[in-house]
């Protein structure tokens, strides 16, 4: 038998495959299986977001996934000694606000999207039904970038019954490699993340790597990649890695590259985060005077920079952390005021 090393991409759109990413390691080298081409079985199908206010049905889909990979494990006769996951492990903490990985991503000038409380959770249940109960559209359901991590938390709950679980995120990996200056989903970043990250993992040849990603899993191009990338951090030992956050719980796990990026507990947190984010925003807006990844979510394209600035700080950007829309757009505009043309 031999040890396997899995990454989950938690997307979950309805009747999308789970992409799912299984490893071995031979002779150093981090090697995925052909998921995506026979005699393997399908992963599951994604429930979308109204599937996910259905309890039974979330439980199912994580039911569904340790199926899966106990299957594959039969079939290509290995032992998984560990999952990454790219989800939240479990609702942050009522008396302490954000969870400690998140403010670690924060300093070290990482957005992430925040973790609501379990009794926010409720809430945020209750209105995303609410809505539906009233004929409200599918596609304006409220806290849609939440209710994914609903079923992160059972992903986690189910999983850690068949193997040691970690949380990780895809782009904090690419920021350790040096490889996050294009959004994920821009032509050309995903294969950027993958070869940059193949100088540890020996994987994939520059030559082949396109025709070699395909068969890994299911997904689009960067999805497969964020579960390659979650797929190494399960791969590694905990003396390889870092841990942002408080293990063993609070914790996201990036791999400790000291010669591809500063040690982020050396980073002032103001500095690092206005740094980092206005770099990067700089950069982008080099590229097309319209086109702008938003700088504090890493998220939203704008498709007109500013337009619709206000609104996407106001009430989606992940980034910010305000109470009211006023607070939001007032840090939105003071971190990134230089990216507005005359100083709008």
């Amino acid at each position: 038998m031999e040890d396997a090393f899995v990454g989950i991409d938690v997307a979950i759109a309805k009747k999308k495959r789970l992409p799912i990413v299984v490893c071995t390691k031979r002779q150093g080298r981090l090697l995925p299986l052909p998921l995506s081409i026979e005699p393997h079985a399908l992963p599951p199908a994604g429930i979308g977001n109204a599937g996910v206010l259905d309890e039974a049905r979330v439980r199912q889909f994580a039911q569904e996934t340790v199926a899966y990979l106990k299957a594959v494990a039969a079939r290509e006769k290995l032992v998984i000694r560990r999952i990454a996951i790219d989800a939240p492990r479990a609702p942050a903490l009522a008396d302490t606000g954000r969870r400690q990985c998140e403010q670690a991503l924060n300093v070290a000038g990482i957005s992430c999207f925040s973790t609501p409380t379990a009794e926010q959770f409720a809430e945020v249940t209750a209105k995303a039904r609410a809505h539906l109960a009233s004929g409200g559209p599918l596609a304006h359901l409220p806290y849609a970038n939440k209710l994914w991590m609903l079923a992160g938390f059972e992903l986690f709950s189910q999983l850690g019954r068949f193997a040691e679980c970690r949380e990780v995120y895809p782009h904090a990996i690419a920021v350790a490699l040096a490889a996050s200056r294009s959004h994920k989903s821009a032509p050309g970043a995903a294969l950027a993340q993958l070869m940059a990250a193949s100088r540890y993992t020996g994987w994939p040849h520059p030559e082949t790597a396109m025709r070699e990603l395909r068969v890994i899993g299911k997904g689009n191009d960067h999805d497969r990649v964020d579960a390659y990338l979650s797929a190494w951090v399960a791969s590694l030992e905990e003396s390889e890695l870092y841990a942002s956050g408080a293990p063993p719980d609070d914790v996201i796990w990036v791999p400790s590259l000291v010669e591809a990026v500063p040690r982020w507990t050396d980073m002032p947190a103001a500095e690092s985060r206005l740094q980092t984010k206005g770099a990067e925003a700089r950069s982008s807006s080099q590229r097309t005077s319209r086109q702008l990844v938003c700088p504090a979510c890493n998220q939203h394209m704008f498709k007109a920079w500013p337009s619709g600035w206000d609104a996407h700080a106001a009430h989606r950007c992940a980034g910010v952390s305000g109470t009211s829309p006023e607070q939001r757009k007032a840090e939105y505009k003071r971190c990134f005021s230089h990216l507005f043309p005359n100083r709008q």
